[in-house]
This record gives structure tokens, C-alpha cells and sequence, in this order.
């Protein structure tokens, strides 16, 4: 080290003075941080490089563990139904949702802008262990807040984000999503809902499918999708949790069946189908659409009335907790987290005016329906 501080000291004695003060400075500096001196910008630079790696404290997690985390914390979402009105019954049209955050017994539910359209009246949140929380939107608009607005007669288009935030109250203590996850090409992604068979069949059974990330990429103008993805979805999937192969909550499934095309050489596909080689063909391909969670939450922020209670709603930040798994595995979650017998028995309640306590434990503002298994599960 003083070898090489005397050679340098030495070469600049015949140059200015100033111009031999700065230049002698900065190689002492870097001749310091080379031999390791500068430990202290060092240390700096190395926790810095250790808060931006992701995913430090995650790790992959399987297919049924994945499922264990979906079985908890995904809902049904649907208007309620009087009895006996089989015109209603004919456009019952419910869809699905996932639990994100909570504030005090008020939980919140995030949820495609399409599923809860028909505003002003009382729909339903059916949890997995069956029981059914009422959500009034007509004597308030604050318990479904809208990310989006719908344009044109229908709702063809929506300006902003094709989510709703929809809340419920309850004493009960509900698993809620990981989140923000991150959505990454080429990784494994899972979609978790509750699809319509068809033909006004009143069984229903939550579906969890398995795909990967085929694109991310920036918000559309509709809806503001930005995740794509081949998880094999239906309909009344909407508004259901995306999970990333750790568990967390990645995105909110919004649109299915979107088909793109991919131009690969003919050659290529000449091999492939053992037929003769054309100059180039286009391969269809579905993927189904989400909207990137981290794009939710930057927008709450903006939006009355999230906004003014976002600083003090409680989120549950990576990792997953493995008690959450455990209890959510097939041997010991209740069968209402798969299965709703009928589902127009579910949400034929008078949402307005009941608030039914068939289970000890089934807390307030809480409409409990269906077998005995789902309305007091153990």
C-alpha cells in the first residue's frame, strides 16, 4: 500500500497543485475501497443489495399447499334472492372474490367491478366455512367502493381498474391473502373460484387451477389488465384469487378465453406436424387476463373512501404462515370451503333484515345457511 501511495505521490510532484490535490484524492479513494478499507460503504452497499432481493423469506410452495391457502380465503359473491322469484333466479349471476385486509371486525374483499354491477340493493359474501355476511348497498355506497368506472350502456368498457372492494363485518377471525406478491413470466400461477356448471344447477364446487405466467405487461386501457396467464378458468371465476407458486396473492382473475397469436417458422412447424415446410404460421393460444394486486393497493390509496382509512388497514405481508396451511389442508378444512349444495338456497335471504346466529361462534351482521356441516363447521 505505501508503495504504491509513494509511486503515485511522486508522478504527480511535477503537475499543478490543485489539479495533484484532486486527482491524488480520488485514486486514494478508490485504491482505499479496492484494498477494502472503505468497509463502511461496504456494509451500506450489501443491505441495500439484501432489501431488494425478492422472495428472500418466501419459498416455493406445492399445489396443495397453494390450494390449502385458496380454500380459506376465497368467496362467493352474490345479490340476495326472495324466495319463490324464479325470473331473478334465471339472472342470478354470482361471482367470486378474496379476503385481502381487515380493520377491527371489518373485512375487505377484492372483487371484480363486473360481478358487483347491479348497485343498489344487498348482496351476500359467503366465506369458506359457510356462512353468508350480508353487504348493504342501499342505504350507503362506502361498503362497495369501485375501482373503475363502466362506459358506454352496457358496461363494455370500464376507465380505471375492473376491481371492487366489497366489506363485511364479522367477529370471526378470517385467514387473509399474502400479498403483494409478484407476477413473473415463466412461473407458476394459480386461479381459485367458484365456477357456474350451467343449466341453473344449484351445487356448486370451487375449482382450483394450475397454469403459469405467460406475460406481464402494462395496464390495458379496459379494465386495466396487465397479467396473462393459462390457468384453465370459467365463468363465475371472476374476481378470484391469482397465486404465485409461494403463496401469495399476485392478482385478481378478471376475463378468460382471450386468444392470441404466435408466428413461428414454418419449418419449425413443418417438424412438428410432419408435413412440408410454408415461410411462417400462426398458432392460437387462450389465456385468461388479471389485474396485478400491486396495482390495486397503489390505487386504494386514491380512492374516498379507502383512502382515508388505507393507513390503518391491516394486510398480511409475505411470507405464508404455515399454521394458515396446515389448517387449510384437505383432511382439515370443513367441506364448505369446496362445496355449496345449493346455492340458491344460499342467497335466498332477506339480507335486509336478518342477522340469524345459528353457531355460537358465528359473530354479527352474519346469515348462516345450508347444511348442518356448513353452518357449524367444528
Amino acid at each position: 500500500m505505501t508503495l504504491i501511495m509513494n509511486g503515485w505521490k511522486k508522478f504527480f510532484q511535477t503537475r499543478n497543485l490543485k489539479s495533484t490535490i484532486f486527482i491524488a484524492g480520488v485514486i486514494t479513494a478508490a485504491t482505499i475501497a479496492f484494498t477494502g478499507k472503505m468497509t463502511g460503504l461496504t456494509v451500506q452497499a450489501d443491505a441495500i443489495a439484501q432489501q431488494t432481493q425478492p422472495g428472500t423469506d418466501s419459498k416455493t410452495l406445492n399445489q396443495t399447499e397453494i390450494d390449502a391457502i385458496a380454500s380459506q380465503t376465497t368467496v362467493v359473491i352474490g345479490q340476495d334472492l326472495q324466495k319463490g322469484d324464479v325470473e331473478a333466479r334465471r339472472e342470478f349471476n354470482p361471482g367470486s372474490g378474496v379476503i385481502i385486509a381487515k380493520r377491527g371486525n371489518i373485512y375487505y374483499v377484492a372483487t371484480n367491478l363486473h360481478v358487483v354491477r347491479g348497485r343498489g340493493g344487498f348482496y351476500g359474501v359467503r366465506t369458506f366455512d359457510g356462512a353468508v355476511y350480508p353487504v348493504d348497498d342501499e342505504s350507503t355506497r362506502s361498503n362497495i367502493v369501485p375501482m373503475g368506472k363502466e362506459q358506454g350502456e352496457s358496461g363494455e368498457t370500464i376507465q380505471g381498474l375492473d376491481v371492487a372492494i366489497v366489506q363485511f363485518k364479522s367477529d370471526k377471525n378470517y385467514p387473509l391473502a399474502n400479498l403483494p406478491g409478484s407476477p413473473n413470466q415463466g412461473e407458476r400461477a394459480f386461479v381459485s373460484g367458484w365456477p357456474d356448471p350451467g343449466n341453473e344447477t344449484a351445487r356448486r364446487q370451487r375449482l382450483f387451477a394450475p397454469g403459469e405466467v405467460i406475460r406481464v405487461t402494462p395496464r390495458t386501457a379496459d379494465g386495466g389488465y396487465s397479467i396473462q396467464y393459462s390457468c384453465e378458468t370459467q365463468r363465475g371465476m371472476s374476481g378470484g384469487p391469482v397465486f404465485n407458486d409461494r403463496g401469495e396473492l399476485v392478482g385478481i382473475h378478471g376475463r378468460a378465453g382471450e386468444a392470441t397469436s404466435v408466428s413461428v417458422p414454418g419449418t419449425l412447424v413443418a417438424s412438428l406436424m410432419g408435413g412440408n415446410p410454408i415461410a411462417q404460421t400462426a398458432i392460437q393460444s387462450k389465456f385468461n387476463l388479471g389485474i396485478r394486486v400491486s396495482d390495486l393497493t397503489e390505487e386504494a390509496k386514491k380512492i374516498q373512501p379507502l383512502a382515508g382509512v388505507f393507513p390503518y388497514i391491516k394486510f398480511e405481508p409475505p411470507p405464508v404462515q404455515p399454521a394458515v396451511v396446515s389448517r387449510g389442508m384437505p383432511e382439515k378444512r370443513p367441506r364448505s370451503a369446496d362445496t355449496i349444495d345449493d346455492i340458491y338456497k344460499t342467497f335466498s335471504r332477506d339480507f335486509k333484515h336478518a342477522a340469524v346466529r345459528d353457531c355460537p361462534s358465528a359473530g354479527s351482521r352474519t346469515v348462516l345457511l345450508g347444511t348442518s356441516e356448513e353452518r357449524c363447521p367444528e
